[in-house]
């Protein structure tokens, strides 16, 4: 046998035997190669989630061979061709499951190999296929996330040459500003492998690509309101593409060229304020995309040479986030920020872990060179520290995962400073927020303290610290308190080890210490107890009426729905103490636990608590008692309770509801319901008296639920396997030789583990006996002689139904299943009943969980069945006798649905518990430590999941007459008149037919009576009926079979015949669930070969009779499917075509019928016919569905044409260089005038590629192009029926005028728009039949193009825009006479279009040209040309520009020549006078620019450059340069910028380009141009003009988008330049005025800010910056001295000039310049007073740029500026408002800062900043 390919590790450790791995797994294949041999995939989804099942029990315990025969096959369904998602969506799930990150350890890529070709067809098919788009194939979206798992789960199996293949495949898609571009970021993201050993034929193929297209941003770019953005976000996807190549090839890629281009970008994502300014107006909020990603990317570019280089831009980062992540700085920055701290911790701490353990994956090996060092970590740990430490106290921030990133990372580092500050937070009275975060950082690091042997000598005086903090006055921060004590009882055991000190132990000193401290344990756990008693009193609830009883059920019901609204805190604290409760019990010692019994029956004993808030709480304490010291709880409180209980029943023998304190002893009784059953044998006796006594008095409603569930309890827990102790550390507490303080945060593997179980014997089995006949049999007996005797009691019926259900509840798993019989067959089944019992003959798989059904009680053998027939004998007497009795109603439902269905523990209960422990596990886990070191406590918890879940396996049953009854009943309650019946019969239905076969087939056949008019049928029943069909199993039933949808789909429809609005308002909701949840499926769906091989593989070939049996059934099935589908639509648009159908109804109908429209369906003429008339329905609904589902069809019914397939080779050669951009190959491309077919001979010989993409990248190997010309178009001869019948129809006056008057109605006021299936339909209109089926609407749209309006143009325009569509294989006379009817029309358009139509135009035009060849436009373009720049208004000037914008834009690279005519035109009217035209032309200027890009170092282009603009612009602009640049002191005028100066003009068109080309896409990574720059210096001295306004907006939106763009190395300089020409001047001059010096030097801050990584690889440059700054220091105007040394001191702060002690050092010589003699102290026009200022103000600048920090030189400094507090007045002043900004920013934290400080500077500091006191 071949070994499995991993051990049984959770299984073996339970006790009982489970070696049944290997029979399940035999069985599991055996059943899925049965069904797919079958072809019956409906039994192949039932047997599919037994193999989830076995890999979450027993993991991958199967032979590698058979994990590779189920991937294969798994991946055979998924990329089948036809895509069916009932089968591909569990397929892909099932797949991932086989196929995830932990099962590939196992699979190398010699095992398994897989092809990418038909995944990515379906995966092109889901994203971006056409039948989707067009509405015949519904819910493929349903398919995105799943297979985008499938292809990252699978791409590391792609073969040695998919690489290659994808990229000769993406790479033709990739062109700067198209679309497809989009298409092939994608799918290179999601496919493109990045685990391959060999990277030469793997990433470096396509790496240097990929980052240059990045920094270049050659991406296309689209606007906020396309619904594209978010699915298809390109730069996004590059980034994820290299963080998995960083991650999964490290050490094999040099990253130290890309390292500070990466951090530039994370950088300007967070899109930080800088300056005091906050740069300037107008600038957009951005928004970060992929900085996750980047994050990552960052660390894992981590190892070898890279390291040193990514810590100090990390240092610098950090260093710059410091002072926004304060909690006083508060802005759209700080979640972004955070979430960079805190994926900076989480994704480091992955890599350690990952480094740390063992590597066993084949894919992620790292060289041991590029593994991080000890030193590594700790260095990344103090970089991050300080961020993380301040961003505790920030609002946005979910700290503590940070926080334990770090301690864990190293806690020699964090704790020591953690331990200080945890201190003075929990002693703090002010700040309670400081007390919750202490709080919450003590218990994420509590285990790297435990470990920490420093940090532990501390642990025990936290605890004492954490005492007062639970308190009453503050429920926040007590469950906080709790949550803390929680964790810590987890790690610790509560043991007194101070008596080793007298023993001969080994001991060290720190030892010793530690031992004298447990001593305390006893009196921190009384005084714990004290405390959590005061709260659970403080808690209860008073009754002062029932109003407040019914306000208070009213409140907790919304807290346990999610609605936290009310008491919030007081239900956290409620689990917070059980939590914390519970853990101090199962690991404290005995004699603890002994006291804390005592404290507890002592309060129980002596206080009587209300049981709806104190009790319960007080309960769950009680019962954590019980469960973890059960014995002598149990002898402690049971003799009390018996005594009690007794008497307070003996005295007071009624109204048991009115006596609080027997409630509350009964509910005590409860409580210590808990723990090992054994215990409870010596007690059964006065237990089962007791209960029988208490289950007497029926109207004590309350005293009885609680009894009932006590006895439940106490049923339950006698045959639950559980583990007998949970304590942290393996060794018995009574051990006196133990040191338990070395056990503390210490983690087990699970090897490790010893455990001892309880498991029920033959005392507990003889009890569970005794009490089923005692109570469940008695209950039944009863229940038989009140329907004798008939009592009309209702509570006595509640009572006896109650323990029924309870009995069932506790011991299903133990009781036979019902429906032994043949399984129920249809009557309609044709002949399928052998198949059907063949297929039933498999076994459903059942797994051990350690009971022994029938062995040991026979009392359950026969309870489930007779339980059954008695509750129906119930159901029928009250239906007859009480049919009120909504409460009986309910409880017989219940009981009918845990006869159906309870085989086990209840699957949702299971669920939570597995999401506790992964919660638990998270936060205690600590990977560092070993392999797999778990604490004990989280090992037990995960070991009593593993046997939970075993009993949790739901039986899948045939059906049978038995299950028919049962259900039915259930169906009869569902359908109750009264409400709360119905919905807990649907709820009961609802969980019980998916486990029942067939049971919804007949279900659903019972409903139908419901749904028809009669006077039988109630609305109630009605309403029932509908709400049934709205359980998502019932829908998904009647999508997913034909034969019921028909039954269904037009009984909906017709439905009308109630008109209450309950009722109409669910049909609508369940006709919108229908139509959201339709999926499209294929009928004639057939296994490939290779399934079915793989299928025989895998277990063998079935019987040939078997296997002929089952092809029979599959054809059959799948004919009859496409039979009902067929009559299903022709019911529906039967329904439609009815007059007496309600408008309501009439657009339920149409919203179904148009779903159903499928590809291989049937198009009768019928359908067409109705759908015709349908065009010219009064309903506006009917309309659209009939244009909608013609123009499927139409689609469906377009001629398929031949492409043209050319080969590149044959293209001219490129020679030498890249094959990317314009080049010989592509030039046949290239509009040209000269070279436009004019004859039928030209036109039918000339090639046009429509796709702008193709040719501009790498070709293809094959060019296709589908340009075929069809002669016969439109040729009667050559139409079937449907054809001539919609030719007829469109051809009938009558038909087209009604058509025409609906369908240019006004449908949307003020805002008409183009539809886009109505588009479609007018497009296969005219492609289908040709150019004469335009001379239909010829006269309407030559009157509607000059209409009044606004309908009137939208069809207009959607005719034109759709008929040029339709003529893409129209020969060549049919498209002339098109141009010539149409250009006329266009014309008159331009001529009168109106602001309200603009727009409809604009998308007539888009959609005209929109993937099309521009040679096929010519004459259009001639139009647009002739008129450019002309009408008779300015609105018509621009409007004719914008109209001509949309032309050009969709041609892309392809159209040089016309781009240049139109830059000429362009460059001639950039002087107009009228804004809204300059405007327009700045928008063409874009438009002329767009392909002047480097993509992959990119040719250079044929288009238009930025350079050929400048060269015109410059010249332009040099009449400015003397009143701009002439002279320092010369004021902008008003004669400079008067609105007759062409300069302004020019320079205001410049500006409308930029803020247009920067701003219309909020893409800041575009790297400016460099000629751009040349033009920032007018745009730098224009800004701060107060002349024109509209001139100093522009400037200002244009500057604050430069200024942020990200800069390539050949832009630095000219950016530089441009700041150099305004500060410096040129020729000898002294540069521009000084306001727009100040704006330059805010502008270079800020380019210097967001380009800072990139400055730091070119000393030179920021030499010059540096000494271009120090000179403006000592100019004469004040305000640019003051804004140098901001700019100066902000700069030295985010470390662009390195060390900042060396300009220190400068700056101070500075401030001491020596002053001319005779120099006032009010004199300010002294040059060397101008010096000191400068520097003074620079260091001022320095110090507010560290609000929150000192740093080490600081104190010298502010020591160093005080001595100028009684120098010159100017500098005086600005040293007093720096100390005094120095004294607000530092006050909150001033304890901390002024230990940097000496004694003698903190007393200069004193006298500065205090104010003197009078008194003084």
């Amino acid at each position: 046998m071949d070994k499995p390919l991993e051990n049984d590790k959770w299984n073996k450790l339970l006790p009982y035997e489970t070696d049944d791995a290997d029979d399940i797994f035999q069985i599991i294949k055996s059943n899925i190669s049965k069904s797919i041999q079958l072809k019956n995939l409906n039994l192949f989804s039932v047997y599919c989630p037994e193999l989830e099942n076995f890999i979450k029990v027993y993991g991958y315990q199967f032979p590698v061979k058979d994990l590779v025969l189920l991937i294969k096959l798994f991946y055979s369904f998924i990329t089948q061709e036809e895509l069916d998602i009932t089968i591909i969506n569990p397929s892909c799930k099932y797949f991932t499951l086989l196929l995830k990150y932990r099962s590939k350890k196992f699979l190398s890529r010699d095992d398994l190999v897989l092809d990418w070709k038909p995944l990515y067809r379906n995966v092109n098919e889901v994203y971006f296929g056409k039948d989707a788009t067009n509405g015949l194939k519904h819910g493929l979206f349903a398919l995105e996330p799943t297979l985008r798992n499938v292809v990252t789960a699978a791409k590391d199996y792609f073969s040695d040459d998919s690489t290659r293949e994808m990229l000769e495949e993406f790479e033709p898609l990739l062109c700067p500003q198209d679309t497809a571009s989009r298409k092939a970021v994608t799918m290179m993201s999601m496919f493109l492998p990045c685990t391959h050993p060999n990277p030469d034929i793997s990433i470096r193929l396509w790496f240097d690509n990929i980052i240059g297209l990045m920094k270049t941003n050659s991406l296309p770019t689209f606007t906020l309101c396309e619904k594209v953005l978010f699915p298809f976000k390109c730069l996004t996807d590059c980034t994820i593409l290299l963080k998995h190549v960083a991650k999964f090839n490290v050490g094999k890629i040099d990253w130290k060229p890309h390292i500070p281009w990466l951090f530039d970008l994370i950088l300007n994502d967070l899109n930080l304020p800088v300056g005091e300014s906050h740069t300037f107006a107008g600038l957009p909020s951005g928004a970060p995309y992929a900085n996750q990603s980047k994050i990552e990317f960052i660390i894992w570019t981590l190892g070898g040479d890279c390291t040193p280089i990514v810590y100090e831009n990390l240092r610098i980062l950090m260093g710059i986030c410091e002072s926004y992540l304060h909690p006083s700085n508060s802005g759209s920055w700080a979640p972004h920020l955070v979430m960079v701290v805190n994926h900076l911790c989480s994704t480091f701490l992955k890599r350690v872990e990952m480094e740390r353990q063992e590597q066993k994956y084949w894919f992620k090996v790292i060289p041991e060179s590029h593994k991080l060092s000890d030193e590594d970590i700790r260095e990344f740990v103090r970089i991050l520290h300080p961020s993380a430490k301040i961003s505790m106290y920030n609002a946005s921030n979910n700290f503590q995962r940070d926080f334990q990133c770090l301690v864990k990372l190293a806690p020699d580092i964090v704790l020591p400073d953690f331990l200080t500050g945890v201190f003075e937070n929990l002693e703090s009275v002010v700040e309670p927020q400081r007390v919750t975060t202490a709080l919450c950082s003590f218990a994420v690091s509590f285990r790297s303290m435990c470990l920490n042997q420093e940090a532990k000598q501390d642990i025990i005086p936290l605890l004492h610290c954490l005492l007062p903090t639970i308190s009453t006055n503050d429920l926040h921060k007590s469950w906080m308190a709790l949550l803390a004590f929680w964790i810590s009882f987890t790690m610790i055991p509560i043991v007194d080890c101070s008596h080793l000190l007298d023993t001969s132990v080994e001991r060290k000193k720190e030892s010793e210490k530690l031992w004298r401290a447990t001593a305390q344990f006893k009196d921190i756990v009384a005084v714990f107890i004290d405390r959590l008693l005061n709260l659970i009193e403080v808690s209860a609830m008073e009754d002062t009426g029932s109003m407040n009883a019914i306000n208070h059920k009213q409140a907790r019901s919304k807290i346990m729905k999610g609605e936290h609204t009310v008491n919030l805190s007081d239900y956290l604290a409620e689990g917070s103490i059980y939590m914390s409760f519970d853990t101090l019990l199962k690991n404290a010692s005995d004699d603890i636990r002994d006291m804390v019994l005592d404290k507890v029956f002592r309060y129980c004993t002596t206080t009587t608590l209300e049981v709806k808030i104190a009790g319960k709480m007080m309960g769950d304490a009680l019962s954590n008692l019980t469960n973890t010291y059960t014995e002598k709880t149990l002898k402690r409180f049971l003799p009390y309770l018996f005594r009690e209980i007794n008497s307070l029943l003996n005295d007071q023998p009624t109204d048991r509801d009115g006596n609080p304190e027997l409630l509350w002893n009964v509910t005590m009784l409860r409580s210590v319901m808990r723990g090992r059953g054994d215990c409870f044998i010596p007690y059964m006796e006065e237990l089962s008296d007791l209960f029988e006594r208490l289950l007497n008095f029926h109207n004590a409603k309350e005293l009885i639920d609680i009894s009932i569930k006590a006895l439940s309890d106490l049923m339950y827990l006698l045959l639950k396997i559980k583990a007998k102790e949970s304590r942290s550390c393996q060794v018995d507490y009574n051990d006196k030789t133990f040191d338990f303080t070395e056990t503390w945060g210490e983690g087990l593997a699970s090897e490790e583990l010893k455990l001892e179980w309880f498991v029920p014997g033959e005392a507990e089995y003889a009890a569970v006996n005794k009490l089923v006949r005692r109570f469940g049999r008695s209950a039944l007996d009863k229940l038989l002689r009140l329907i004798q005797q008939k009592e009309e009691s209702k509570e006595a019926f509640h009572v006896q139904l109650k323990i029924v259900f309870y009995v069932l509840k506790c011991y299903s798993h133990m009781m036979p299943t019902i429906g032994k019989g043949s399984p129920i067959k249809k009557p309609d089944m044709n002949g399928a009943e052998a198949y059907i019992e063949k297929l039933w003959s498999y076994n459903p798989i059942r797994l051990k969980s350690g009971g022994k059904p029938g062995v040991n009680l026979p009392e359950l053998q026969t309870f489930r069945s007779d339980s059954a027939k008695i509750t129906m004998k119930v159901y029928d007497y009250i239906k007859g006798s009480n049919s009120d009795d909504t409460k009986s109603f309910e409880l017989i439902t219940f009981i009918l649905e845990g006869v159906l269905i309870f085989h086990g523990n209840d699957s949702s209960s299971f669920l939570n518990e597995q999401r506790k422990y992964k919660s638990v596990k998270q936060m205690l886990d600590n990977k560092l430590l070993g392999k797999k070191k778990q604490l004990r406590m989280v090992l037990i918890q995960r070991m009593h999941l593993q046997q939970q879940y075993r009993q949790c396996a739901q039986v899948l049953s045939h059906y049978t007459e038995e299950h028919h009854i049962y259900t039915s009943a259930l169906l009869e309650l569902s359908l109750s008149n009264y409400t709360i019946v119905r919905k807990t019969g649907q709820w009961s239905l609802r969980r019980v037919l998916p486990h029942l076969g067939l049971a919804g087939l007949f279900i659903l056949d019972a409903l139908v009576p419901y749904l028809k008019p009669s006077s039988d049928v109630t609305h109630e029943q009605m309403k029932g009926a509908i709400y049934f069909l709205y359980i998502p199993f019932c829908t998904q039933l009647i999508l997913r079979r034909p034969k019921i949808s028909y039954q269904f789909l037009p009984l909906i429809c017709r439905a009308q015949h109630s008109e209450k609005d309950s009722i109409i308002n669910t049909i609508e909701c369940l006709c919108d669930q229908v139509v959201d949840h339709y999926r499209t499926i294929p009928f004639s769906l057939t296994l490939t070969q290779e399934t079915l091989d793989f299928a025989v593989q895998l277990k063998g070939t079935i019987p040939a009779e078997l296997q002929a049996m089952g092809e029979k059934f599959y054809e059959l099935r799948h004919g009859q499917d496409l039979y009902y589908h067929n009559k299903t639509i022709a019911e529906l648009h039967t329904i439609m075509t009815t007059e007496s159908t309600s408008w309501r109804f009439l657009g339920i109908t149409a919203d179904i019928l148009k779903m159903l429209i499928h590809k291989q369906i049937d198009i009768t003429t019928d359908l067409v016919e109705a759908m015709l008339r349908c065009l010219t329905h009064d309903s506006i609904a009917a309309r659209r569905t009939a244009m909608r589902i013609l123009s499927m069809i139409l689609y469906m019914r377009r001629k398929k044409y031949k492409d043209l397939i050319l080969d590149p080779a044959t293209f001219p050669d490129d020679g030498e260089g890249t094959r990317v951009g314009e080049r010989p190959s592509n030039m046949w491309l290239q509009y040209r005038k000269a070279e436009i077919p004019r004859t039928e001979e030209e036109y039918e010989k000339f090639i046009f590629c429509d796709k702008p993409h193709w040719g501009f990248n790498k070709w293809p190997k094959q060019l296709k192009l589908c340009i075929e010309i069809d002669k016969d178009l439109g040729n009667p001869t050559n139409f079937d029926e449907i054809d001539k019948l919609i030719v007829s129809w469109f051809h009938n006056e009558e038909n087209v005028s009604k058509f025409v008057s609906l369908y240019s109605i006004e449908l949307y006021k003020g805002s008409e728009k183009m539809d886009e299936f109505t588009g479609r339909f007018y497009r296969d209109l005219f492609r289908n039949y040709g150019w004469g089926m335009y001379s239909v609407f010829e006269k309407k749209v030559q009157e509607f193009v000059t209409g009044t309006t606004d309908s009137e143009h939208r069809f207009a325009a959607e005719i034109i825009a759709h008929v040029v569509r339709g003529s893409k294989h129209w020969p060549f006379k049919d498209v002339e006479a098109m141009w010539d009817t149409i250009i006329p029309l266009f014309s008159k358009v331009f001529s009168s279009v109106s602001s309200e139509t603009l727009n409809l135009w604009y998308c007539c035009l888009s959609e005209i040209v929109g993937d099309r060849d521009p040679r096929r436009f010519s004459r259009l373009i001639e139009l647009a040309n002739q008129e450019f720049m002309s009408g008779k208004t300015i609105f018509h000037y621009t409007s004719g520009c914008y109209l001509l914008e949309q032309i050009i834009a969709q041609f892309e690279w392809k159209f040089a020549e016309g781009l240049h005519e139109l830059l000429d035109k362009v460059c001639s009217n950039l002087n107009n006078s009228y804004k809204n035209v300059r405007n327009i032309m700045g928008h063409l200027i874009d438009r002329c620019l767009a392909n002047d890009n480097q993509m992959f170092g990119a040719r250079r282009t044929l288009n238009p450059t930025h350079h050929d603009l400048m060269s015109r612009v410059l010249p332009l602009l040099t009449p400015l340069d003397e009143g701009l640049f002439g002279s320092e002191w010369i004021v902008v005028s008003k004669l400079t910028l008067s609105d007759d100066n062409d300069s302004v003009k020019v320079i205001k068109t410049i500006l409308s380009w930029f803020v247009y080309a920067y701003f219309k896409f909020l893409q800041f990574h575009s790297p400016l141009h460099p000629a751009v720059f040349s033009v920032v210096p007018y745009v730098i001295a224009l800004e701060p003009n107060e002349v024109d306004q509209d001139l100093k907006n522009l400037a200002t939106r244009c500057l604050a988008g430069i200024s942020r763009r990200t800069l390539l190395p050949d832009s630095l300089h000219p950016a530089l330049n441009a700041v150099n020409r305004v500060m410096v001047g040129e020729n000898g001059t002294s540069g521009c005025t000084w306001k727009a010096k100040c704006t330059a030097l805010v502008y270079l801050q800020v380019t210097c800010f967001c380009n800072l990584y990139q400055l730091r690889l070119y000393p030179d440059t920021i030499a010059n910056i540096r000494q271009l700054l120090l000179e403006c220091l000592n100019v004469s105007q004040v305000e640019v001295r003051q804004t140098a040394g901001m700019t100066l001191g902000g700069l030295m702060k985010i470390g662009l000039f390195g060390d900042v002690s060396e300009l220190l050092g400068i700056l101070k010589s500075l401030a001491v310049t020596p002053l001319p003699p005779g120099t006032k102290r009010s004199q300010t026009d002294v040059k060397e007073v101008w010096t000191r200022h400068g520097a003074v103000t620079t260091l001022c600048a320095l110090v507010n740029a560290y609000p929150y920090s000192v740093t080490p030189w600081m104190p010298e400094l502010l020591v160093f500026l005080s001595k100028f507090t009684r120098s010159n007045v100017m500098i005086a002043n600005t040293v007093k408002k720096s100390m005094l900004n120095f004294k607000r920013t530092h006050l909150d934290n001033w304890t901390e800062h002024k230990i940097k400080f000496t004694e003698d500077q903190l007393l200069l500091l004193q006298d500065l900043l205090v104010s003197p006191n009078y008194y003084a």
